[in-house]
């Protein structure tokens, strides 16, 4: 009796621990998780807001910008009359095409009086003596984009100096309100109350909300009435300084608070931001709040059982004992069972003799690899692959040899495919490949490979055997979309394979196998040509049509083979970029633009900068810029007179990296330009950042122009970017007088393009070139 009196008590403090630490460790638990995802929501609801922010002073500073270098401004700050500008339309525009609903601009004289205000017609007052950013800017002029506060509210606000001919004529300023930000933040779930410090009351003389809370100015009362009484009936300090985040139950919300300081890193606003608690998804918490819960539950069943297991034995060490024959027991049948299972599952999943995946297996993958084609759209293929004339070798030689022969066989097919491939043996003399990361290139490359492997001989048991594989390719999803039927399919290629004499290869699809055999004896000729220096270089003279003089050449592959005469480079650089081979086109090109720019100056010939253009494979190379510098050291070459064009959208891969790689061309003295500018989503905070020397404007902006409105305020905005950035522009693709006529006007002189002149050979070029010089 009291052996089980002792169990009792034994058991019922085992219990209330148990459950008192559970209980503690769950709600602990839970509140964490919560706490992470209320520091992952605050987190994200601020990086959302700065994010607006940014977007609103870049749209803003994009427009001062383009107003900066409008000639009519210009005209009018010089004449301090605006009466001919159509400013109001201008603002009715951006109202109605863009989130800047609450925007104002002003011109300011060069003297700081004010010429126009679009919110007022008070003009010629003198903001220098009133406005200490106005008198700085006079005197150092410079591009200003900021947030600041003035007697009206808090705004933001872009100043761009406006130059004629390198002479300071006066300001453009744009302001805008913060009304597009807190709706936006407000479609994405947010309310949004904007708060001006205290400090700014007195300069607040004539708010224009007039909402103050304790001294602090409300930017936009109206956008959240709730979280603006929410302030009122606490303490506004409360809300203004919160590190993370506070959650208030009363009112269901999640608020936190991103600072905004001034130019004295002093604050000068806040915004503080607040979620419902229903709109986060705590569905995740309350998972893992049950999986706890259910852990906890099978841990106290286990124990209640050990308890009960234990009183019944009433016997310590003789459990133990027990527990420890029975847990060793269970731990060497487990092991055994599952070493017959994994006997099982590789027999039932595998070839007997090669080891290799069998039929079931492959399936298996091939069903795995559509799965991931689904999330990812990368290709596969089958390969289907039947020994040619295998019965033979049996018959002559005995199954021992022809085994014997299936096993080195498997050897090299297994030398030709990638890790993520499988090579599988379905049975007999016929083998299957999957493919997966397919391209045409790919699997040429494989194919090529398994030939060349069944040309050298098998030496099987001093005999030498040869044998030949033929082989069908199907392709997913082209050419079935479920496992099975593309095996068939497979199949039923080899089968064409077959019929076409052996030893050879066939698609399930006859094109397929055409433009395989096309690009096998590209990439031949391609080699070939390099070989035999087929390559020539094209230049297409760059004109100042202020002049008429050459300004520069851009040097241009051409290709002549010797049967099929001029091939167009579209033709062969894309397989080129595709296989690696672009990375020698790109080398064996420049060494021959400047050998020919070496003759040109030895004849005494003036032609400006020559350009080449600079594949995304040949920059990225690792020794790129140690090659560029032998090249140009070996040849002796002046680095002034060579400029490389990089594509815009190369550039902007990698930001950071381009930077470093671009400032390493220009340290070797080589200029570099930025080809097809506008395709490549250039933002304004790296453009400004990048060592370059000129943007080209792409052709597909010039085609339309002046006729199409949008492109002529692309190139517009393009040539305004430049001048103010200080960078060369040029336009390429130029063919009609209109065109050139519209860049002149807009201040881009620099002009490529059949207008001029297309791509000549060298000899063309020469003569081109000395009649430009004669002045012809």
């Amino acid at each position: 009796m009291t052996q089980f009196l002792r169990i009792i008590v034994i058991a019922v403090l085992l219990i209330t621990v148990f459950l008192t630490g559970s209980y503690l460790y769950v709600t602990n638990k839970v509140e964490t998780l919560k706490n992470e995802k209320y520091f992952e929501v605050s987190r994200d609801m601020k990086n959302k807001l700065q994010s607006l922010i940014k977007e609103k002073s870049e749209a803003i500073l994009l427009v001062t910008l383009a107003l900066s270098a409008n000639q009519n401004i210009k005209d009018a700050l010089k004449q301090k009359n605006h009466s001919s500008l159509e400013i109001d339309n201008l603002i009715t525009t951006l109202q109605r095409y863009s989130s800047l609903k609450n925007i104002w601009i002003q011109f300011i004289s060069p003297e700081g009086r004010s010429i126009y205000r679009s919110w007022s017609d008070k003009s010629g007052d003198e903001l220098s003596f009133a406005r200490q950013d106005v008198k700085q800017l006079i005197n150092n002029p410079k591009v200003i984009s900021t947030i600041s506060t003035g007697k009206f509210d808090m705004t933001f606000k872009a100043m761009v100096p406006i130059y004629e001919k390198g002479k300071f004529i006066g300001i453009v300023e744009t302001i805008a309100k913060f009304y597009s930000i807190s709706e936006k933040m407000k479609r994405s779930g947010n309310d949004l109350l904007i708060v001006v410090d205290k400090s700014y009351k007195k300069q607040l003389s004539e708010a224009y909300s007039n909402t103050f809370v304790e001294n602090y100015y409300i930017v936009n009362p109206f956008k959240s009435d709730k979280l603006l009484e929410i302030v009122k009936s606490s303490s506004i300090t409360k809300y203004l300084d919160i590190p993370a985040y506070i959650v208030d139950k009363e009112h269901s919300l999640l608020i936190t608070t991103l600072r905004l300081p001034d130019l004295n890193a002093k604050p000068m606003g806040y915004f503080i931001i607040a979620k419902d608690l229903r709109l986060i998804d705590l569905s995740d918490i309350q998972q893992a709040k049950n999986s706890i819960l259910e852990v906890t539950l099978l841990i106290f069943l286990l124990i209640i059982v050990f308890l009960y297991y234990v009183y019944n034995v009433n016997y310590k060490r003789f459990i133990e004992e027990q527990n420890e024959i029975l847990e060793q027991s269970v731990e060497e049948k487990t092991k055994e069972l599952e070493l017959q299972s994994n006997i099982l599952r590789f027999i039932a999943h595998h070839d007997h003799l090669t080891q290799l995946p069998n039929k079931v297996l492959l399936l298996d993958r091939i069903e795995e690899a559509i799965k991931h084609y689904k999330s990812t759209g990368e290709q596969l293929s089958i390969f289907f692959l039947d020994l040619d004339s295998f019965k033979d070798v049996n018959d002559t030689y005995g199954h021992e040899v022809g085994d014997e022969l299936l096993l080195e066989i498997t050897k090299r097919l297994q030398k030709c495919i990638k890790n993520d491939d499988t090579l599988a043996r379905l049975g007999g003399d016929e083998f299957a490949i999957l493919h997966r990361n397919t391209t045409h290139f790919s699997m040429i490359n494989l194919i090529e490979s398994i030939l060349i492997q069944m040309k050298k001989p098998f030496n099987i048991k001093n005999i030498e055997i040869y044998t030949t594989f033929s082989i069908g390719v199907a392709l997913y999803p082209q050419d079935a979309k479920k496992a099975s039927q593309l095996l068939r399919n497979a199949e039923t290629a080899m089968y064409k394979a077959k019929d076409s004499g052996k030893n050879t290869y066939q698609f399930y699809e006859k094109k397929m196998t055409e433009m395989a055999l096309q690009k096998i004896q590209l990439d031949a000729d391609i080699r070939k040509a390099l070989k035999n220096r087929e390559f020539v270089s094209y230049f297409q003279p760059k004109i100042d049509a202020r002049n008429g003089k050459i300004v520069g050449l851009e040097a241009l592959i051409r290709w002549i083979h010797p049967q099929k005469g001029l091939i167009n480079p579209n033709d062969f650089i894309p397989f080129c970029e595709e296989t690696g081979l672009i990375l020698e086109i790109d080398k064996y090109m420049l060494t021959h633009a400047i050998k020919q720019i070496l003759k040109w100056q030895q004849k005494g010939l003036e032609f400006g900068k020559v350009s080449v253009n600079v594949s995304t494979k040949k920059i990225e190379s690792s020794n790129y810029i140690e090659e560029l510098s032998y090249t140009v050291e070996s040849l002796q070459f002046d680095t002034a007179l060579l400029e490389l064009e990089i594509l815009e959208g190369q550039i902007m891969k990698d930001p950071q990296k381009s930077i470093d790689i671009l400032n390493k061309i220009q340290n070797l003295g080589i200029s570099v330009s930025i080809d097809d500018f506008g395709t490549g989503y250039s933002s304004l905070s790296y453009l400004k950042k990048l060592p370059v020397n000129k943007i080209k404007i792409d052709r597909s902006f010039i085609i339309d122009v002046p006729k199409n409105k949008d492109d002529v305020a692309i190139v517009k905005t393009i040539i305004s970017l430049a001048k103010n950035l200080g960078l060369q522009i040029i336009a390429e693709g130029v063919e009609t007088k209109e065109q050139l006529d519209f860049l002149v006007q807009e201040g881009c002189y620099d002009i490529q393009g059949y207008y001029f002149s297309k791509p000549l050979p060298v000899d063309e070029c020469e003569a081109f070139i000395i009649s430009k010089n004669r002045g012809v």
